[in-house]
């Protein structure tokens, strides 16, 4: 699960914008190549990350995440895309497609919305110095204070930018990068699970927000 849907998960369930940042701050520092230190999380702040753990637990076995992935894995590996790659894309394109759809629908809006309001308090938030080790400290408060340009990026309703995405990610790691011929099989898969994912975001949505109630 991707930012996105995390923040606007915990947003349903908690008013406090310091966990909806904590929500979303494992995927943060994943981003900005941060290492974070286990169990370092305290006050509201520590309350988000631990929710977003969980949270990703509760994705990542749902049905709906695992059908869906499954479905791309097995095309992507009938068009030859190699097992490490068909494995990396299937997972991460199907969550990028899946923020695409939450954030282009009549909420979108509000759920940008909802997402900046956490991420304008990062670069001042108490609680988060600790979140990574010490010589990683200058270089994480300058990736929080950049927290507040975010906005979903519109390449993910679009299976080719997403697929494009999921080469540059994947190019740092030579067990899944993905060869020349790659990214348009990943389109391929990607396009023809769209619709299934499109139709269904909004109610997942509700299944995800009930389960972590």
């Amino acid at each position: 699960m991707n930012l996105g849907a995390h923040i606007t998960i915990a947003a349903a369930l908690f008013d406090d914008p310091l966990i909806h940042l904590g929500s979303a701050l494992p995927d943060v520092a994943t981003i900005g190549g941060f290492r974070m230190v286990p169990g370092s999380g305290a006050g509201p702040i520590g309350q988000g990350i631990a929710f977003h753990h969980a949270t990703d637990n509760e994705f990542h076995s749902h049905p709906w995440f695992t059908s869906r992935q499954k479905t791309v894995f097995d095309r992507l590996t009938e068009l030859g895309v190699g097992r490490g790659a068909a494995r990396a894309s299937a997972h991460v394109g199907v969550e990028l497609l899946l923020d695409g759809e939450l954030f282009d629908g009549v909420h979108g809006e509000e759920r940008n919305t909802t997402v900046l309001a956490a991420f304008r308090i990062a670069a001042t938030a108490t609680d988060t110095e600790q979140l990574v080790p010490a010589e990683m400290q200058d270089a994480w408060q300058r990736h929080l204070a950049q927290l507040h340009r975010w906005r979903s990026p519109d390449y993910f309703r679009d299976p080719a930018g997403v697929a494009k995405r999921m080469e540059i990610i994947l190019s740092a790691r030579p067990r899944l990068a993905m060869t020349a011929d790659d990214v348009a099989k990943v389109t391929t898969a990607l396009t023809e699970i769209q619709p299934s994912i499109s139709e269904t975001s909004e109610a997942f949505l509700g299944e995800m927000i009930a389960a972590m109630g």
